[in-house]
């Protein structure tokens, strides 16, 4: 996913896919370090660091809410090529920093076209979405599902366990602050099967801002900053 102006080891079992089993750890991070993700920055300000035992991905300073890059800052977990992960769950912790910020993770993250499934907490909308990206699209940006800020709230400064899963066309998003139990059913669920399944579709996490909110709010500048944790994947079979 390239959010431009238009608007620790998994065990691999074959070239094709991974075991349907989990969840495999990803990274917790404990290691000061973020082997194995890659950095990108569309901000020009971006900084990746993980010194502090979590991952966190952060712009150096505010940026214009009418920024071409939308604050966008994005890893991708470097062996998440396969078509393996295409079908399953993603998840982790996740905590805004600042307000302004959104933060999630992405499935079928594909480069050419830039496109991909988003589960996000924003600051901004005060709650939880799915969205799809599709560069080519117009817009680009379709949120397909978005919950209740006063039944689902996601605020700066809190710590939230966040779980994105796609299988086959059914898409769903859990998510709950750290500390309280988690709840029985997903936070939302959708069906869209406009992304398909296959090679080159990455898992990544991503950070940047929902411009539309924060102008209605009045905010002109915003500072993106995240924290994740604990990342790891469930492989899924389609259905």
């Amino acid at each position: 996913m390239k959010r431009v102006s238009t608007i620790i080891g998994l065990t691999l079992t074959a070239a094709t896919g991974l075991a349907a089993a989990g969840p495999f750890l990803l990274d917790d991070f404990n290691d000061g370090d973020a082997d194995g993700w890659d950095q990108v920055d569309f901000t020009g300000i971006g900084i990746f660091d993980a010194s502090s035992g979590e991952y966190v991905m952060r712009t150096a300073g505010p940026l214009a809410v009418t920024d071409p890059s939308a604050g966008t800052v994005e890893s991708h977990w470097e062996r998440s090529h396969l078509p393996g992960y295409s079908n399953g769950t993603i998840g982790g912790t996740v905590r805004a920093n600042t307000y302004g910020t959104t933060a999630g993770f992405l499935m079928r993250d594909h480069d050419d076209p830039m496109r991909d499934y988003g589960f996000y907490g924003s600051t901004s909308f005060g709650t939880f979405y799915i969205e799809r990206f599709q560069i080519d699209a117009n817009p680009p940006q379709t949120i397909i599902a978005m919950a209740d800020p006063a039944e689902s709230p996601f605020v700066a400064g809190v710590t939230y366990n966040l779980r994105g899963s796609v299988i086959g066309h059914r898409l769903r998003l859990k998510a709950w602050a750290v500390g309280t139990p988690e709840p029985a059913e997903p936070t939302l669920t959708v069906i869209d099967d406009v992304l398909q399944p296959g090679p080159e579709n990455e898992i990544s996490a991503v950070i940047f801002f929902d411009a539309a909110p924060l102008m209605e709010a009045g905010v002109d500048q915003v500072t993106v900053d995240a924290a994740f944790d604990d990342v790891y994947f469930v492989p899924g079979r389609r259905r």
